[in-house]
């Protein structure tokens, strides 16, 4: 009689699930930053994502369509992760210092360093990084002031966010400056604040109000 064990059905393969799909979906995405960073826009190919991300080149064009799918798909997730999207709500302080600290990320740098550079040959990227980047930044920025301040100008969201870029950004995309830590960005967090909340003394006094300073 055989004793031998069994050998074990084998599975089919199926459709990957939704969490699979996911995962699929970052690895390649995180493949293909370096990739971008080493080669540039123009240069780099679906081919070279591919062998990054070790998946086929199908399995991109199912995902993303194209090369340019990938990049904006990339540009909109690393702008989500600067913010924290996915994270719990927090301070209107707390966001600005995370914003500060994920745009001086050498992910972050690397990435407009990239479309600074191939924006003339390909002006829709630098569109797409303000779009998909700052504009979604400032738009986080005013909803926090709106929710801990009441209703506020659009303007002191832009105004507070190009303060959080300031002179230190400009020095480190252009190699002039380490990436701040934790702590330094929260200083500079806490100083734009501060600033916002000067000029708001200049504000007609319902506004001022508004915007939780006190009226005139």
């Amino acid at each position: 009689m055989d004793s031998a064990t069994p050998a074990s059905p084998v599975r089919k393969r199926g459709r990957p699930t939704e969490a699979g799909r996911v995962e699929r979906r970052g690895q390649i995405l995180d493949a293909a930053l370096p990739v971008f960073l080493e080669y540039g826009f123009g240069t780099a190919t679906v081919d070279r994502i591919a062998a990054a991300a070790r998946v086929t080149k199908r399995t991109i064009y199912t995902y993303f369509g194209n090369k340019d799918g990938v990049f904006t798909e990339m540009q909109r997730r690393l702008a989500a992760n600067v913010s924290g999207e996915s994270l719990r709500p927090e301070t209107l302080e707390s966001l600005a210092a995370r914003i500060v600290y994920g745009l001086h990320s050498a992910q972050m740098i690397g990435l407009h360093r990239l479309v600074i550079a191939e924006s003339l040959r390909f002006p829709e990227l630098a569109r797409r990084l303000h779009d998909n980047g700052d504009m979604r930044h400032i738009a986080r920025l005013a909803d926090h002031i709106r929710a801990e301040h009441g209703q506020v100008a659009a303007a002191q969201a832009e105004q507070l966010y190009a303060l959080l870029l300031g002179e230190d950004y400009r020095r480190r995309l252009l190699g002039l400056l380490e990436p701040v830590t934790a702590a330094e960005a929260a200083v500079h967090a806490r100083s734009a604040l501060a600033v916002i909340q000067l000029t708001t003394a200049s504000l007609p006094s319902g506004a001022a109000s508004a915007a939780g300073a006190p009226s005139p």
